[in-house]
């Protein structure tokens, strides 16, 4: 850490900005409420193969942004990726959405970022989303493309931002 200091103190960067520095980086994430990556076997995604997490909804009166997060191989087949999306509710009532994802232009140039073998993906699939309840919300994440197994995709989760509040 001190490192840092010393390093920083060279640049002659004034301490109020570093310090506003660091407040941005850091709220940056306050609004986060899930940001997650779910490990798949080396075969693939199977077409049965469901992944469920979980984010608690503290302020309703505000909307949310849902991204799929993906890792896959630069060896995966496909342009796109169909998935499915089930929200269930606080209520035990469940919404469902059909998702596509583009992930690589015609010319095949990829959409994601990343170094090697592996790019990485974090694509909005519900924008200001409402949230309507207070409490716990369960998102299950499957792959719609109607392979028994959809292989070169390593991880797939959720992202979930809550947004500016309902006015």
């Amino acid at each position: 850490m001190g490192f840092f200091f010393t390093f920083v103190s060279h640049l002659k960067v004034h301490p109020y900005i570093l310090f506003f520095i660091v407040i941005l980086t850091q709220g940056c994430s306050e609004n986060t409420l899930v940001n997650s990556y779910i490990d798949l076997g080396s075969d693939g995604w199977s077409y049965e193969e469901s992944l469920t997490d979980s984010l608690e909804v503290v302020n309703p009166d505000h909307y949310h942004e849902v991204l799929a997060n993906l890792k896959i191989n630069r060896d995966y087949s496909f342009a796109n990726i169909q998935l499915k999306i089930s929200l269930l509710k606080p209520d035990s009532t469940t919404e469902e959405f059909p998702i596509s994802i583009t992930l690589a232009e015609k010319s095949g140039k990829w959409l994601g970022s990343g170094l090697g073998s592996t790019i990485t993906f974090q694509k909005p699939i519900l924008h200001r989303k409402l949230f309507d309840l207070p409490g716990k919300y369960y998102i299950t994440l499957e792959q719609n493309m109607r392979l028994e197994n959809l292989s070169n995709i390593i991880s797939a989760g959720i992202k979930v931002n809550e947004q500016e509040e309902i006015f």
